[in-house]
């Protein structure tokens, strides 16, 4: 047995006899109800802040800081070898999490995290608490059992979820103390527990508020029924418009520059094993609906998509509303640029509304899709040691959420991300009973040991 081979069995011998410990302190995380972007939870994301930075110190790391911003403090973690010519991997994560409503929706508190059979449950637990702390575990196996040429930097932040982040302005500020040959993003996900999952491409996205006003204050619906446009009406019927019959948004330019995908690409996300029945078993919908020509898998990933995720307007007190306003969401593809996007809605509204109302499209935030290059030695550290727990080598795959912090780290740092991770796609991210899927948990752990092996032999080849 080799001196490296020695020294991954001591890590993972070490990682896995902690295993109980690791997740008690995960356990601990959890209960902060650390949801950025409310003013009501100030005070626990500080907490959270502070929690990830004592438990980066309890690793024993040369430096540990709190970063300050206009909101949320980054943490900031680092452990470098004497030789400078070792590879250096940034880990980045982000200690807040999603909003928890509807709350009559959980089957118990959102922070008060709980094991049933092989999950745990609790906010935060796949999105991203429970991935910070694989990293964790895998760097203080390494740490404690083994000298290892690599550096490593722990950089995680507390709005990821809320935007608009500050995490930019950390690192143009900070750019020299954090630079890095790559990134380790783990806020991805696997596509099921026994088919690990690297992660290369990603949706990009475009957030607008559209607000339509009708008359000057809301009116009794007896005197004035009838005869003045009501805005609830005026926006649902412009919703309405929003998709074509086959599915597709109906926007004129919304796909001018949208690729389309080769038969290459539609072989290889074929035998990605995600039929239609997996897609009606997680959303609970009775049918699938979409683009017309298009699997429901090439929908989600490489087709753009158009949603309404907010409505509100009126009352129950029976008078016409003065106003109604709808949060609308795009994910976009590689090519489609938001504020460009943004421009095509806000003419569509022009001509699709009546001047009967008033309106005004507010651009929330925005950014592109990404593509990330597969062939790098840290991909293929990635895949190796992927494959050495779970003996197939990882899918390939694109995902359509979208994930800002690999645009900020490539434009401010000039650094590419490698991205996977250890949530099942049931993992409900961002909705009712999130869970962490354990045994696939604890395979993640033993895959990241291998992977900062992996990385450090790297400076032998």
């Amino acid at each position: 047995m080799s001196i490296m081979t020695k020294a991954i069995q001591s890590s993972l011998e070490f990682a896995r006899s902690h295993h109980d410990r690791f997740l008690d302190e995960l356990h601990e995380f959890l209960t902060i109800s650390s949801i950025s972007g409310d003013p009501v939870y100030e005070k626990e994301m500080q907490l959270a802040a502070d929690w990830v930075a004592d438990r980066l110190g309890a690793l024993g790391l040369d430096r540990v800081e709190l970063l300050p911003t206009a909101g949320n403090p980054v943490v900031y973690g680092e452990w470098l070898n004497p030789d400078s010519s070792s590879p250096t991997v940034m880990i980045y994560g982000h200690y807040d999490v999603a909003p928890v409503e509807p709350l009559d929706e959980w089957d118990s508190d959102p922070f008060a995290p709980f094991l049933r059979g092989d999950n745990l449950y609790g906010r935060g637990s796949s999105d991203m608490k429970g991935q910070i702390m694989a990293c964790v575990a895998a760097v203080e196996a390494l740490k404690l059992r083994a000298e290892v040429p690599l550096n490593i930097k722990f950089l995680i932040e507390g709005e990821e979820e809320s935007g608009p982040s500050h995490l930019s302005d950390v690192l143009t500020t900070h750019h020299e103390l954090l630079e890095s040959d790559f990134c380790l993003n783990t806020d991805a996900g696997m596509v099921g527990p026994e088919c690990p999952s690297i992660t290369y491409a990603l949706r990009g996205h475009m957030g607008c508020d559209l607000h339509v006003v009708g008359p000057s204050s809301d009116l009794h619906s007896g005197a004035y029924g009838g005869v003045v446009q009501n805005p609830i009406h005026v926006l649902s019927e412009l919703i309405a418009g929003f998709h074509n019959e086959d599915g597709r948004v109906a926007i004129p330019g919304f796909y001018d520059k949208v690729r389309e995908i080769d038969e290459a690409q539609r072989l290889m996300l074929a035998k990605v094993p995600y039929p239609e029945e997996k897609f009606l078993m997680e959303t609970g919908a009775p049918f699938l609906w979409g683009e017309t020509g298009y699997s429901p898998l090439e929908r989600t990933i490489v087709r753009p998509s158009l949603d309404v995720v907010y409505f509100e307007g009126g009352s129950l007190k029976g008078a016409i509303p003065s106003k109604a306003r709808a949060a609308i969401g795009m994910r976009l593809v590689p090519d489609q640029d938001p504020k460009e996007i943004y421009e095509q809605t806000s003419n569509y509204v022009r001509e699709s509304l009546p001047e009967a109302v008033t309106w005004k499209l507010e651009f929330r935030y925005g950014f592109p899709a990404i593509l990330v290059d597969v062939n790098t030695p840290w991909v293929d550290a990635l895949t190796n040691a992927l494959e050495a727990v779970w003996g197939v080598k990882p899918a390939l795959i694109r995902i359509g959420g979208g994930i800002p912090a690999v645009i900020d780290l490539k434009e401010n740092l000039g650094i590419d991300s490698v991205m996977t991770g250890f949530s099942l796609p049931d993992a409900n991210l961002h909705g009712p009973n999130e869970k962490l899927h354990i045994p696939t948990w604890k395979r993640g752990v033993d895959a990241l040991i291998h992977f900062f092996y992996n990385l450090a032999d790297l400076q032998d080849q």
